[in-house]
C-alpha cells in the first residue's frame, strides 16, 4: 500500500513543530520562563497557606502553563528565601555548579514576597533582579 502525498502533510507539520520548540527556544529563555512560573507558584502558595513554601515541590500547578521547576538542563531551580522575605531563584547553568560563564552561567531572580506594608505580594510582582540580566 502505497500513502498519498495527502498523508505526508500533516507529518512534515508535526516534524517541523517539534523541531521548533526543540531546538529553536533558546536554553537561558526557557529557563527564565521556568523561574517566572515559579515565582507565580510560590506567591499563589503565600496568598493560600499565609506562609511561603518550604520548597517548590509543595506550590501547586497552573493549569495550561509551563510548569517545570527545572531549568533547561533538567536542574533543579534553587528556592531561597531570606529573613526579610526576599526570594531568589537560582539556575546554575549547564554545569550545575555556582559561577561559570556562557551556558554555565548562574541565572538569578530575586523579588519580594511582601509588599511594604506587609500583605503578600502578587503573582506577577516585579523582579528587583531579573533573571535575564545576568546573561
Amino acid at each position: 500500500m502505497r500513502l498519498r502525498p495527502r498523508f505526508w502533510i500533516p507529518i512534515a507539520v508535526l516534524a517541523t513543530l517539534i523541531y521548533l520548540l526543540v531546538d529553536v527556544i533558546p536554553p537561558d529563555s526557557l529557563t527564565e520562563v521556568t523561574m517566572h512560573i515559579c515565582k507565580r507558584r510560590i506567591q499563589r502558595y503565600a496568598v493560600e497557606h499565609n506562609a511561603l513554601p518550604s520548597s517548590l515541590s509543595e506550590t501547586r500547578e497552573i493549569p495550561n502553563a509551563y510548569n517545570s521547576t527545572k531549568d533547561a538542563w533538567g536542574h533543579e531551580i534553587v528556592y531561597t528565601v531570606d529573613p526579610n522575605g526576599i526570594v531568589t531563584l537560582t539556575s546554575l547553568g549547564k554545569d550545575n555548579k555556582p559561577g561559570g560563564t556562557g551556558k554555565n552561567a548562574d541565572m538569578v531572580g530575586i523579588y519580594p514576597s511582601r509588599q511594604p506594608d506587609g500583605k503578600w505580594s502578587d503573582e506577577f510582582v516585579e523582579w528587583t533582579k531579573e533573571p535575564s540580566s545576568d546573561r
